[in-house]
């Protein structure tokens, strides 16, 4: 087969679930073989793992996650141009804004095949209903220039049959997957030195960027109802949302019960420091901080949102909340605290559904099945 060329665009390059997903699966296709480019906003992060894998990154500029008209048509002709100029065979779109923008600009660029990963669909956020239709309308549009959509979650799959985004034939799931070899923790006890905890404390962590929908105030207000138990909370992440947490946190004096720790660029390493922890989200795709908080032995107490019912089963191998409150949320963690023994039982659960099934390998092997099957005309695709 000839060499294909693959160009993966995201909109952010911070740290989160959908720039591992680019990462892994760039890393993947170039040692399959494939002719890898990477293009997003700037980041040092993103860069500095491309440019050590020797994979061309390519800045964007004007990309922006809320809707802009100018600002989009501005990202618009900026795609198209980095499109025709790279004349990828095949180009894969990660976050609703670009996924959209991207697909247009695509298929006038004549790319051969479009693929569109959703990382949990923007009209599944909490969000005015005639907002909703609007995303849901972009959505369905988008889709027609797009040949294959990649769905996190069964539910993410569903949702859009449901809403008759795009045929049957053009949806499919592949869940993320984590490759437990390369987490590398730390041990307890350097994790906690490192965060500035104490040997003794129990810890309720997180790791999670700061966005509405991650709900983080609800560990804020848990903690409220902690007042008499000697419970830190963790967060690791950045994002808008933070100075608000941090208002929140100093409104009810809960300082000396938070550490925020900003951006860790190897977040998993620290899971070990944790004795629970949660993802208390309002909408979520296929959690990677889940998934990597599992697969080191945690107990996880989360939301029953998105995908997270297809990894976690409620007392098998986490806890499972439907509507979270900050209450329940404070309730499943004062458990855990008091009956250590479920907690590890929990926990050794959790990484055993991680092991046999959601492996990075598994989930990587897939996706590199679609580019080696996209019906693609090298020769034609380079005029």
């Amino acid at each position: 087969m000839p060499l294909r060329k693959i160009l993966f665009v995201i909109t952010k390059a911070e740290i989160g679930g959908a720039q591992k997903y680019v990462r892994d699966l760039a890393h993947a296709a170039q040692r399959d073989g494939f002719d890898v480019t990477v293009a997003s906003e700037a980041n040092s992060h993103l860069w500095e793992e491309m440019h050590d894998a020797e994979i061309p990154f390519r800045e964007i500029k004007s990309v922006r996650r809320e809707i802009s008209f100018f600002g989009d048509i501005k990202l618009f002709w900026e795609l198209f141009w980095l499109i025709r100029k790279e004349k990828p065979d095949i180009l894969h779109l990660n976050s609703s804004k670009v996924g959209a923008v991207g697909a247009v600009a695509g298929k006038l660029a004549h790319v051969p095949y479009i693929i569109f990963t959703a990382h949990g669909w923007v009209f599944n956020e909490q969000r005015p209903k005639w907002q909703k239709s609007v995303f849901t309308l972009i959505t369905k549009i988008a889709a027609r220039f797009q040949d294959i959509i990649i769905c996190v979650s069964e539910y993410d799959k569903k949702r859009a049959g449901e809403l008759n985004i795009a045929p049957e034939e053009k949806l499919v799931t592949i869940y993320n997957g984590v490759d437990v070899s390369a987490l590398k923790p730390l041990s307890r006890k350097e994790a906690r030195v490192r965060l500035t905890l104490g040997e003794k404390d129990f810890v309720v962590g997180t790791v999670a960027n700061f966005y509405k929908n991650k709900s983080l105030d609800t560990l804020v207000f848990a903690a409220i109802s902690a007042h008499s138990s000697p419970v830190k909370f963790v967060i690791i992440g950045e994002g808008p949302e933070k100075e608000k947490i941090e208002d929140l946190i100093a409104k009810y004096k809960l300082e000396d019960r938070f550490i925020l720790t900003g951006a860790i660029q190897n977040a998993a390493s620290y899971l070990k420091a944790f004795d629970v922890f949660a993802l208390p989200s309002k909408k979520e795709g296929f959690p990677y901080a889940l998934l990597e908080a599992m697969a080191a032995k945690l107990p996880c107490v989360a939301s029953a949102v998105g995908g997270v019912p297809e990894i976690l089963h409620d007392g098998k191998n986490g806890i499972l909340i439907s509507h979270m409150t900050p209450g329940k949320l404070w309730d499943a963690v004062a458990g855990l605290s008091k009956n250590k023994k479920r907690a590890q039982e929990l926990g050794a659960s959790a990484a055993e559904t991680i092991a046999l099934k959601f492996s990075l390998e598994s989930s990587i092997q897939k996706t590199l099945g679609l580019y080696r099957q996209a019906p693609i005309d090298n020769a034609a695709s380079k005029e």
